[in-house]
């Protein structure tokens, strides 16, 4: 196992995409076959996704709208979300990651922490983000803006500063879910929404 490791981490390193896609998949077939690796495994694909996707901070260079990861990026973005269960201390870190057109449907990503990430446009259809934390401290809150958020679980998720102009919430679960500063919503998203309750907080919709 520590061998099948080593080499995958080699694969991941390298700068061929399809060796980079082959170290990726080496990898989950490693979460899948050995549990004591898993938190292992998660971390390091969280990180190359980090690596690969910061947020530029130069205002000169504007974000694009028809932005999508690469093919290694959104392979690791793939196995996170589909990774087996498993007891895992620490929530996934994918914070200033720029994820723009990211497919992450039926992906599941609760308790990942998403500050000043970039989602405008990814598809999070059925998606599992219960307790989630789409804003921290000091930190933005995640970019959703015209993202598909059609039946995801938002469950007890912070999405404080989030905005969500245009983002599809049809049939949304945002029981608990804290949308009290969100900005973009508007009357028709809320009431897409199929499931909220007395501790949903809502923004002052426009």
């Amino acid at each position: 196992m520590t061998d099948r490791y080593v080499e995958a981490i080699k694969l991941l390193a390298s700068d061929r995409t399809v060796e980079r896609l082959g170290g990726i998949y080496a990898l989950e077939r490693i979460m899948r076959d050995s549990p004591k690796d898993h938190l292992t495994v998660v971390e390091v694909l969280a990180s190359f996704i980090r690596e690969h996707t910061l947020v530029a901070t130069d205002e000169e260079e504007p974000l694009q709208s028809d932005h999508h990861p690469t093919e290694p990026v959104q392979a690791a973005l793939t196995v996170l979300g589909r990774r087996p269960i498993a007891h895992e201390p620490f929530r996934i870190d994918l914070r200033g990651t720029d994820l723009r057109g990211a497919d992450l449907k039926q992906a599941r990503l609760d308790r990942v922490r998403l500050g000043s990430a970039r989602l405008d446009g990814s598809d999070l259809t059925e998606a599992r983000l219960e307790d989630a934390w789409l804003q921290e401290t000091r930190l933005e809150g995640v970019w959703l803006d015209r993202a598909y958020l059609s039946a995801a679980n938002l469950r007890a998720a912070n999405l404080r500063g989030a905005s969500l102009v245009d983002a599809n919430l049809a049939q949304a679960k945002l029981i608990g879910t804290d949308l009290s500063t969100a900005h973009g919503c508007t009357t028709e998203q809320i009431q897409a929404a199929a499931v909220l309750d007395e501790s949903t907080k809502l923004p002052a919709v426009e």
